[in-house]
């Protein structure tokens, strides 16, 4: 029924914000040291307590204007963004895979994948670090879509296979051109690891496609950022978040780009 779709569409966003604003919190207080469990949501500025009517994903950042209802600090609009594209991302993954119980195991995958997402983007971007742990979960998540998609949904392995070396090679010779000629760091090993794996869940042109969206999104972004004078320009930049939005669109859009770029563009 279209009727109950979309009522467990709704549900799904619902969810997605909440891991979403469950993900912010653990990027905030893991690199700080802190139980990600105790103490209750505060104030980071004025350290008070926040209510639960103000603790509401995506609505209480627009109802308080992105500020703290007490101290009145700005609210970093990073984490409004991520609580809509948990949202979001959860909702996608129920539309493309939830409508059956074979592809029920990638549609939890997937929901698991958002919320790994974003807590690496989070961090990534509050300290330009990516844990290693975050790491192994990735490549967890990644190994089961992919050999599930090869053992029950006839994948070709050596697509992934393919798509994890090029990732590896292509960023890993950026490193290596840019710190010869250049004389500096162009990419964080952190990044070469996050397009790496990738490689292996989405495949090879569907990793090219994010990598190009990720470039673009960033370049777009940071510029706006230099140009109203929210960022240094020789300030470091935090590029995983961008690959992570590419990646995580092929993840689970990977069959329809294909499709529009073989349909249509050629």
């Amino acid at each position: 029924m279209p009727e109950l779709r979309i009522l467990y569409a709704i549900i799904s966003f619902i969810f997605g914000a909440v891991f979403a604003s469950f993900a912010g919190v653990i990027t905030y207080r893991v690199p700080k040291g802190l139980s990600i469990v105790k103490p209750d949501s505060y104030c980071p500025s004025c350290e008070k307590d926040i209510k639960g009517y103000d603790n509401i994903p995506i609505l209480s950042y627009i109802f308080l204007g992105g500020k703290c209802r007490n101290c009145k600090a700005k609210i970093g609009v990073f984490s409004f963004l991520c609580e809509i594209f948990g949202g979001l991302g959860f909702m996608f993954a129920y539309l493309k895979y939830g409508y059956s119980s074979k592809m029920l195991p990638i549609f939890i995958a997937l929901m698991l994948l958002v919320f790994l997402f974003i807590v690496i983007a989070g961090i990534d971007h509050e300290t330009h670090d990516i844990y290693n742990i975050t790491l192994i979960l990735y490549v967890a998540i990644a190994v089961f879509i992919t050999f599930y998609r090869c053992a029950v949904l006839n994948g070709d392995i050596w697509e992934y296979i393919l798509g994890a070396l090029f990732g590896f090679g292509f960023f890993g010779a950026i490193k290596l051109v840019a710190k010869l000629v250049l004389k500096k760091e162009a990419l964080g090993s952190g990044d070469i690891y996050l397009v790496g794996i990738g490689g292996f869940l989405v495949g090879v042109l569907p990793l090219l496609i994010s990598i190009i969206i990720g470039t673009l999104l960033g370049s777009v972004i940071e510029i706006i950022k230099i140009k109203t004078a929210k960022t240094e320009r020789e300030a470091e930049i935090a590029f995983g978040p961008y690959l992570l939005l590419g990646i995580g669109l092929m993840a689970i859009f990977g069959e329809v780009f294909m499709t529009i770029y073989w349909e249509v563009l050629l």
